[in-house]
């Protein structure tokens, strides 16, 4: 079954659109260029973050039956969401030279309205990949009993990412040789729970362990945002009951795509690109367990396709195809 993410591909597709990278405006750009990513909680991108998109629709599900549920009923005090975007920019923006065209420009820049004057910075298409990495090689996130970074003053959780590697110098380390317990470090980077009996020992003797009542799984992903007015033909108590129920962070993470990556087709000029991260409670996590205001995620050990440019507000009109070429 198609993705919200597969499903925008193929419109694009069948539009003959050709993505070519990704641009984001940022009053941070030298962080975006280093690979840190900083995600605002829902509430403050509701509040802050849709001043130029007026989508009164935005993290609300529509369903049959005139009903629909509000992403908070979804998180309903277990879980928090977190969100950055990204805007798709297409071989279609640029003209027979290579060059921008000035629709689009004009469309970037909102001069018909209230305009962006802030600096930007475009990522090739390896930016998708790099996400996907930072979900799959992150044990902080695969691994709901390692230890998580803690807040700062201002409650931002900040995180280094794709950092397996990191995990298993450290495991090396502590375990000179490859026996049993060696294996089961490793495995338990790459698992929701600890293998092996020896190793939540080990691991709360190197503070590496997070305790029982400050757990929580994390899930990450990198999506089209699917622009689509068919309503999702399901009952809104079926869903409710079904999030309720669950043990699976998956089905929280489907109704919150369904809240935040899916919108009407009025808004298909934006052409989004988002970021979602999402915390939720495990069983045993204290009931007045506080979820972070923001989330920086730091992407280490980069691959070769890596690409991230800055681009002052004055020379977005300059842009050109090749600049999304590494």
């Amino acid at each position: 079954m198609l993705t919200l993410h597969g499903k925008q591909a193929e419109k694009y597709t069948a539009e003959g659109k050709k993505a070519i990278g990704f641009i984001k405006f940022n009053d941070y750009t030298s962080n975006l260029v280093e690979g840190r990513f900083f995600l605002n909680s829902i509430e403050h991108f509701w509040d802050n973050g849709r001043d130029k998109i007026k989508d009164d629709s935005e993290g609300i599900i529509r369903l049959t039956n005139n009903e629909k549920i509000e992403y908070s009923e979804i998180l309903n005090n277990k879980a928090q969401t977190y969100i950055s975007s990204f805007t798709v920019l297409f071989e279609d923006d640029f003209d027979n030279e290579g060059k921008i065209k000035d629709t689009t420009v004009n469309k970037l820049l909102n001069k018909s309205g209230d305009a962006e004057t802030r600096d930007a910075v475009i990522f090739n298409l390896s930016l998708m990949k790099s996400f996907e990495t930072m979900r799959c090689n992150t044990p902080e996130f695969v691994n709901c009993e390692i230890r998580k970074p803690r807040m700062d003053a201002k409650r931002i959780q900040r995180f280094k990412t794709n950092n397996f590697l990191c995990w298993r110098e450290e495991i090396n380390f502590v375990y000179p040789d490859s026996d049993e317990d060696y294996s089961n470090a490793i495995k338990s980077l790459t698992t929701k729970n600890l293998q092996g009996g020896n190793t939540k020992e080990t691991f709360q003797k190197r503070n590496w362990l997070e305790k029982i009542e400050n757990r929580i799984s994390i899930g990450l992903k990198g999506t089209y945002v699917y622009y689509d007015d068919k309503l999702l033909n399901m009952k809104k108590d079926v869903i409710l009951n079904e999030i309720n129920e669950t043990k699976e962070i998956k089905v929280y993470e489907k109704y919150l795509e369904e809240c935040f990556a899916r919108k009407a087709n009025e808004y298909r000029d934006q052409r989004e690109y988002r970021l979602i991260f999402s915390e939720f409670k495990e069983a045993d996590t204290k009931e007045n367990f506080i979820f972070p205001k923001g989330i920086e995620l730091e992407y280490l050990l980069k691959s070769k396709e890596w690409y991230a440019k800055e681009v002052k507000n004055s020379e977005a009109e300059n842009l050109r195809l090749e600049d999304f070429k590494n």
